[in-house]
C-alpha cells in the first residue's frame, strides 16, 4: 500500500466549498454590522447635542437654526461656533420651541445622499428619533415609523 503524499482533489474542493459557504454568510452580516455602527454613531452625535439645544432654548427662548448668530463678549458668532455643534449637524426650526437636528449618514445600502438620522423636539420638550436604515437600532425608529424615544 502506498502512503498518501497530500490531499486529493475532492478534499480540496470540499474545503473550498465550506470556505465559500461561510464567506457567503459572513460578508452580509459584516456589512449589516457596519451600517448599524454608522447609524448608531450618528444617533450618539445628535443625542449629545440635545442638552446644548435645550440650554439654548432656555437662554434664547427659541429653537436655534444654523443661520442664527449669537453675541458673545461683543463678538458675533454662528450657532455652530457658539454651541460647539459640528458642521455636519443641521438645525431646523419648526416653531419657537420645536425643531429638528439631522445628520447625513453616508454609505448605507441604496444611499442616494438623502439618508439622514433625525432627532426631533416637540413642543413639550420630548425628543423622537428616526433613521433611514432597515436595521433595528435601540432608541430610534426606522424612517417609516414615527416617534421612538432617543
Amino acid at each position: 500500500m502506498q502512503k498518501q503524499q497530500g490531499f486529493s482533489l475532492i478534499e480540496l474542493l470540499v474545503v473550498i466549498g465550506i470556505i465559500g459557504a461561510l464567506t457567503a454568510i459572513a460578508i452580509p452580516q459584516y456589512q449589516k454590522y457596519q451600517d448599524k455602527a454608522k447609524v448608531t454613531a450618528a444617533i450618539a452625535t445628535l443625542t449629545n447635542m440635545r442638552s446644548v439645544i435645550e440650554a439654548s432654548i432656555m437662554e434664547e427662548g427659541k429653537f436655534p437654526e444654523n443661520s442664527d448668530t449669537i453675541e458673545i463678549n461683543g463678538e458675533s458668532k454662528t450657532i455652530e461656533e457658539a454651541l460647539g455643534i459640528p458642521d455636519n449637524v443641521k438645525l431646523e426650526r419648526d416653531s419657537e420651541v420645536e425643531g429638528k437636528l439631522s445628520i447625513s449618514v453616508e454609505g448605507l445600502p441604496g444611499d442616494d445622499g438623502s439618508d439622514k438620522v433625525v432627532l426631533k423636539r416637540n413642543e413639550f420638550g420630548g425628543w423622537s428619533c428616526t433613521h433611514p436604515a432597515k436595521l433595528d437600532v435601540n432608541g430610534c425608529e426606522k424612517e417609516e415609523g414615527s416617534g421612538g424615544n432617543a
